[in-house]
């Protein structure tokens, strides 16, 4: 299975190395976004950086770009750079809630329905895990389908950092 496929890369995280000091990359970052970068708004407090979609282009499956930008201990004129890009916060915890609730209602309406066949009883609840699974899957489609909306502006978000930490395309 690839990565473009995989569980993990519904929020990928990524870590990376700049060769400047954490103040120059924060006022990197926030003199682009105040020097009219009219396709990324964003905010920053202390040394934690969110990048979103600016509202007006901003639809229910725009991503959110988190980092943070930390000192590199082995390298003190340099920044590590790590974070990651996803989902804004309420979709990503409406999914997990739908997960979660999908999964502890279809195991516990098996058993349920598994412990009344096993005293000879016929019950629709035996097939509650399968159909849970099955609803499961729904969302992680949408989830996908959502992803892929939105991939024109995950780009927008990275290169944004791009620009504002001089870096090339990788």
């Amino acid at each position: 299975m690839s990565a473009d496929h995989s569980i993990t890369h519904i929020r990928p995280r990524f870590r990376f190395t700049v060769p400047f000091e954490k103040p120059n990359v924060i006022t990197r970052i926030d003199d682009l976004m105040k020097n009219g970068h009219h396709q990324v708004v964003g905010k920053i407090v202390d040394n934690q950086i969110i990048l979103d979609i600016p509202e007006k282009i901003r639809h229910y499956w725009s991503p959110q770009l988190n980092f943070r930008v930390e000192q590199d201990y082995d390298n003190p004129e340099h920044s590590v750079v790590r974070g990651l890009i996803g989902p804004r916060p309420g979709v990503w915890t409406m999914f997990m809630f739908i997960y979660f609730s999908i999964g502890v209602s279809g195991f516990i309406l098996s058993v349920y329905g598994i412990s009344h066949w096993m005293l000879g009883e016929h019950n629709i609840w035996v097939y509650a895990l399968p159909v849970a699974a099955l609803i499961m899957a729904t969302a992680y489609k949408a989830g996908k389908y959502g992803e892929s909306l939105g991939a024109d502006q995950i780009e927008i978000l990275k290169q944004f950092v791009r620009d504002a930490l001089n870096m090339k395309k990788s």
